[in-house]
């Protein structure tokens, strides 16, 4: 698949479970290199724009790649703000999220979230597995935005899935086999880090 301009490559990387022991996940190392190298390296393949969303813009200013590095409008909302911010910056048609403490991500996995989003007209693409969906491995449009923006200033709910209820999602259909267990996984505690490093 070549690179795309369409969508923009989209990091969340801030917010309160964005550290583990004060350090920022996106910085743990797994195999000699950084959950951030490791995430950055894959979207490079896939997308000409990487945005990076973060509450601490000073600790990405040593990168040397042509990334933007963004913090959020509205702090303090979890990975709404952060979707939200880089909505509001991207100029590409939609942007694919992923947070940064998703070391096992799968470049054939999000290609794929690409080709069915491509065939469809939807406002968010979706991976879903059984009953299991992860809106963190996902793609949304740019036209979202306002809607966002209004369900962000009008309740204090800030989770995900009441976005979503605004907005025509569609969900891919993913088997439930281990590669895409394993493209899903979140790292937020030592005890996570060290099984998936042991």
């Amino acid at each position: 698949m070549k690179k795309t301009s369409k969508i923009a490559g989209v990091i969340l990387a801030g917010g309160k479970n964005a550290r583990i022991g004060g350090k920022s996940k996106a910085f743990i190392q797994l195999n000699d290199k950084s959950f951030l190298t490791i995430i950055t390296s894959i979207l490079e393949q896939l997308f000409n724009d990487i945005i990076i969303v973060t509450n601490n813009p000073s600790e990405y200013t040593a990168l040397k790649n042509n990334y933007s590095i963004i913090t959020d409008k509205i702090k303090g909302i979890g990975p709404l703000g952060g979707i939200n911010a880089a909505l509001y910056h991207c100029s590409a048609e939609a942007i694919f999220v992923v947070p940064c403490d998703m070391p096992y991500l799968k470049k054939e996995v999000i290609e794929k979230v690409i080709e069915v989003y491509n065939k469809s007209d939807c406002d968010a693409m979706i991976p879903r597995m059984g009953s299991f969906i992860e809106p963190l491995h996902a793609i949304y449009k740019k036209t979202t935005l306002n809607i966002l923006q209004s369900f962000i200033n009008e309740t204090r709910d800030y989770r995900i899935r009441g976005f979503l209820k605004l907005i025509n999602v569609q969900y891919m259909e993913m088997e439930d086999n281990e590669l895409n267990r394993k493209a899903f996984t979140n790292i937020n505690t030592h005890e996570d880090f060290e099984r998936i490093s042991a």
